[in-house]
């Protein structure tokens, strides 16, 4: 490596540099004494001997003394106080490092990776945000008793890499998260993790049972493998498997999860793969969720959904496959809002119950190009929420294709075809829809295309007709 920086000034150090440099090199200038020659022309002047003493630094035993340097070239065989200029111990004197700690099994300088992280923290602090500290992962298999948690900021300048050609060869096992609530990577209160990638993160034992459509929770153990809380902010690359944690991927209370670049890959969740929540917000373009579900009290709550928006939050998510919800594949609840063009749900754990596309309660979702299949009900929106999707198709649903129950739904161009017991269409509890170009691709649905509630009382009250508004 080679270093070339400006380092000035640097005071009261002791530098040590090779005596062939030009600028510093110890010399004499070839005079003559004229005592000796009697030459006139061997006569120094006090000028030029002022001018060759100006050059010069005090030294004893040829290391420079109470040195300051000013534009000083220094390469990384340079040394200060007898330690080499590259050493960690000088890095807040530079403007510019890149730095890598490594993590292996053995002959590493670190065998675990919360005791990496914590040195690449410190080292990014050395820093001072002038550059990147790589915490290099070996593949291998590590196990982790506690979450390896952060609230600090300097993270932005630390990336955690695995093998980003085979995130399966670098396994971080998560033991700790039984009872505890714990996570694997948690950012909280403003913390930041500049890069996660090549990694795959397991949860060891927060599940009490496991079949093929259902899991059951131990208490407490309701940790997430990736976790931003409280203004926190995790960048994530396209080389990243969470299995098994309850959440694979959650960001909560104004956290940020950053995957623009997609490949975030979360399964066998307890209540959600990727959770923003609190206006928390994911960027995960596209992503895959695969199986979350916990029937652990099915009298008191049953859990599971791939995508999931609420109290605020926002997902991004187009592109992205959801194969095996046990309650909805996305959704978005109380105001939260979804983009989700492009999704492909499928698979679903309860054919007769799990929903496809689902927001309430104010909630918002996008989902354009979708494609949702074998669903209980592809589309539902419900109280006072909004779905908009044109051009979807939504095909053998078990009930109906699309349910505006108190909400509204938008489509034109959609498909709805193929509901068992169901309508294409169904509209009630003052529900709306508004369809264009529609009615060609609604076919084969067991009740009929389009069904709307009247007007009627109940509850001691009355209410109005719902609308199935069809145009072309």
């Amino acid at each position: 490596m080679r270093i070339i920086r400006n380092m000035a000034p640097i005071l009261g150090l002791a530098l040590s540099l090779a005596a062939g440099s030009g600028a510093f090199g110890q010399s004499a200038p070839g005079w003559r004494s004229y005592a000796v020659t009697n030459d006139p022309s061997d006569i120094v002047s006090s000028p030029t001997v002022a001018e060759w003493l100006g050059k010069k630094v005090d030294a004893t035993g040829g290391t420079s003394t109470g040195q300051t340097l000013t534009g000083a070239s220094i390469d990384a065989t340079s040394k200060v106080n007898g330690t080499a200029i590259t050493s960690p111990a000088w890095l807040g004197f530079q403007t510019g490092y890149s730095s890598t700690i490594t993590v292996c099994p053995a002959g590493c300088n670190y065998t675990t990776v919360s005791s990496g992280f914590g040195a690449a923290l410190s080292m990014a602090h050395r820093l001072y945000g002038h550059g990147v500290v790589q915490l290099e992962i070996a593949d291998g298999t590590y196990t982790e008793t506690g979450q390896i948690y952060t609230t600090d900021p300097a993270g932005a300048f630390v990336n955690i890499i695995g093998d980003t050609a085979n995130n399966a060869n670098v396994v971080i096992n998560f033991t700790g998260v039984k009872g505890t609530n714990a996570g694997g990577f948690v950012a909280d209160n403003g913390g930041i993790i500049g890069l996660i990638d090549g990694v795959t993160l397991n949860a060891v034992g927060a599940q009490s049972a496991h079949t093929a459509t259902s899991t059951s929770w131990y208490p407490a153990s309701y940790g997430a493998g990736i976790s931003a809380e409280h203004n926190a902010v995790i960048a994530l690359g396209a080389h990243v498997t969470v299995n098994s944690f309850y959440y694979s991927v959650i960001a909560d209370d104004g956290g940020m999860i950053n995957a623009r670049g997609g490949g975030v890959t979360g399964t066998d969740a307890g209540d959600v793969n990727f959770m923003a929540r609190g206006n928390g917000t994911i960027v995960c373009t596209p992503c895959t969720a695969t199986r979350a579900v916990d029937m652990t009290d099915p009298a008191v709550a049953v859990l599971g959904g791939c995508y999931d928006a609420e109290r605020g939050g926002s997902l991004y998510i187009d592109g992205s496959t959801c194969t095996g919800a046990n309650v909805a594949g996305v959704t978005a609840l109380s105001n939260g809002k979804a983009w989700s063009h492009g999704v492909t749900v499928t698979g679903a754990l309860r054919p007769q119950a799990t929903l496809g596309v689902w927001t309430t309660e104010g909630g918002m979702i996008e989902a354009q190009n979708s494609t949702i299949t074998g669903m209980n009900n592809g589309v539902v929106a419900g109280n006072g929420a909004t779905i908009e999707c044109n051009g979807c198709s939504i095909t053998g649903s078990y009930g109906d294709g699309v349910v505006a129950d108190g909400g509204l739904f938008l489509g034109t161009g959609t498909i709805s075809q193929g509901s068992q017991t169901g309508y294409g269409y169904h509209a009630l509890h003052q529900g709306t829809m508004h369809l264009f170009s529609v009615i060609a691709n609604t076919t084969g649905n067991s009740l009929g295309s389009f069904e709307t509630e009247g007007a009627g009382t109940g509850n001691g009250g009355s209410y109005t007709a719902s609308t199935v508004s069809v145009g072309g």
